[in-house]
C-alpha cells in the first residue's frame, strides 16, 4: 500500500513540474503580445494602432 502512495506522489510531482514548465511565466523567450495585438485589433480594425498614452489611440492605415 505504501508503494502505491509513493508512486502516486511521484506521478503528481512530475505532472506539476511539467505544468510549471509549460506556464507562460517560465517561457521568458517568447513575447507576450497576444493581449496587446487583440487590443490593437479591437481599437483599430484593419489598421495599425499607435498608442499615444494609456487611453488615446491613433489609427493609421497600413501600406499595402
Amino acid at each position: 500500500m505504501e508503494k502505491i502512495f509513493e508512486t502516486l506522489a511521484l506521478v503528481a510531482a512530475i505532472f506539476m513540474g511539467v505544468l510549471w514548465l509549460a506556464s507562460p511565466a517560465a517561457q521568458a523567450d517568447e513575447p507576450t503580445t497576444i493581449a496587446k495585438s487583440q487590443r490593437d485589433e479591437f481599437a483599430c480594425p484593419g489598421m495599425h494602432a499607435e498608442w499615444l498614452d494609456a487611453h488615446t489611440v491613433q489609427c493609421l492605415r497600413e501600406k499595402p
